[in-house]
Formats: structure tokens, sequence, C-alpha cells
């Protein structure tokens, strides 16, 4: 793959930082930033060295969704149009089981996405900026991630599908009350709350803490593989008939 990374990691002490870096485009997605993404976690899941792994954005946003040339079918520099990357095509299962607690740091607009990639991780801290807008139901696309099964495991049916079924747009506060999010910050305490939060474990005994997570986690795996093969054929569907309707007229995010 040639030209500039999407995704940045680094590592301060025992915390493996994944920052998404597109600030100039509001760190939309694409599929050469999903593979990074998988690769990234990947590295610091296998590093002895690493107790906890932090997921944030770079600039004033976290991640506004899919680059809209790619939901209108361009190719990534990897070859893959949206959808065949890992990232989205099964990954969200394989973040699950992680043996390491995985932390969100979300520092402004998540959309779409960038909403549905950070349920599957195991702490999710917001800043006062933050806000969460779920805009497929009002776009004609299908959630994907295992979003499907996640977000009702996390805020309740009954809030689920309100998030879902109306489009949602949510400030910090209605996201902390939601249970969406665990806890939110002012936006400069944003870092130091995350690197607080991944400190805490580092004096955990990790077999302990992996064979503890992998049994909370073991039945929501087993149900994250039927959820992401349904949504993954439902998304092809929505978008065929999408396009029949449309026409392939472009999908603002």
């Amino acid at each position: 793959m040639t030209g500039k990374r999407q995704v940045q990691v680094d590592r301060i002490g025992k915390t493996g930082i994944i920052r998404l870096d597109r600030p100039d485009v509001l760190n939309a997605y694409t599929p050469d930033m999903g593979d990074e993404l998988v690769d990234a976690f990947r590295t610091l899941a296998s590093d002895s060295e690493v107790c906890a792994i932090v997921l944030t954005g770079k600039g004033r946003a976290f991640c506004v969704g899919a680059d809209r040339n790619f939901l209108n079918g361009e190719k990534g520099q990897n070859g893959l149009r949206l959808g065949e990357e890992d990232f989205i095509g099964g990954f969200a299962t394989e973040l699950l089981t992680i043996a390491k607690p995985t932390i969100a740091a979300i520092n402004g607009k998540a959309v779409g996405l960038g909403c549905t990639m950070l349920l599957p991780l195991d702490f999710r801290i917001a800043a006062d900026s933050a806000s969460f807008s779920f805009p497929f139901a009002r776009l004609g696309l299908m959630p994907g991630m295992g979003s499907t099964f996640l977000l009702p495991r996390i805020v309740g049916d009954v809030a689920a599908r309100e998030i879902i079924f109306g489009s949602a747009v949510l400030d910090s506060g209605a996201a902390l009350r939601a249970g969406l999010i665990g806890e939110v910050v002012a936006d400069d305490r944003l870092q130091d709350a995350a690197m607080r939060l991944a400190a805490t474990f580092e004096t955990a005994d990790t077999a302990t803490l992996a064979a503890i997570k992998s049994t909370l986690n073991g039945a929501a795996v087993r149900a994250m593989n039927i959820a992401v093969e349904t949504e993954l054929r439902k998304a092809r569907e929505c978008l065929a008939a999408r396009s029949a309707t449309h026409k392939q007229e472009p999908i603002p995010t």
C-alpha cells in the first residue's frame, strides 16, 4: 500500500494507542483505514508489553462514518470496496476476543460506522463535545459490525430500537444516560482519563483478566458471528434496493 497511513499506532508505557489519522476529513473511514485498524489491533494484542489498548481520533472528530466516495463504490489503495475489507467483514467478533481491555476515547463526532466500531470495545469514554449519530435508517444503509446485537446488549432493546429506527443523534450527556458510554470528561481531559483507566489494568494478572473477559464475552461471540453474517447479507440487499431506486445517487454522511 502506498500513500500516507490513515492510522497511527503508539505506545505510552504499557498502553497501546491507536489514532484514526485523517483529520482533514474528520477521520472519514476508508477500506485502507480498515486494514490498518486490523493490523494495529492485532499488533498491540500480541505485544506482551501492552496491558490495554486505547482507540481515539486525531483532530476535532472521532470518525464521521464512511468516506462518501467509498459509499459509491470506489476502491481503496488495497483494491477493496467498502465492506470487502476484514474490519467490516468480520473483525468485530475478533475485537471481542482480544484478551486485553480495549478502551474508546471519543474525541468528537462519531457518525455511522464511527459509532458501530465503538461497540465491541470494553469501555467508552467521551469528551464533553462528543456526539453519536446513527443515520442508517434515514440513509437506507444497514448498520454493521455486529451492532444489531451489541447495541441492544449495551443500552437495552427498547433504547436500541429508538436509536436505530429513529436515526438518533445523541450528545455526550444523552449517550451517558442511555448507557452507550461510561464516562464524560472535559475535552482537554479525555486522553488523561483514558490513560488513567488503562493504567488500572497494569497490576492485574493478565491471564486471569483474559479469562474473565473471555467468559463475559463467550455467548456474545457466538451471537456476533450470526449478527455480522446477517448484517452483511442485508447490507447488500439494502444497497441493491437503494441503487435501483436512486440510480447511484451520492449518499451524504
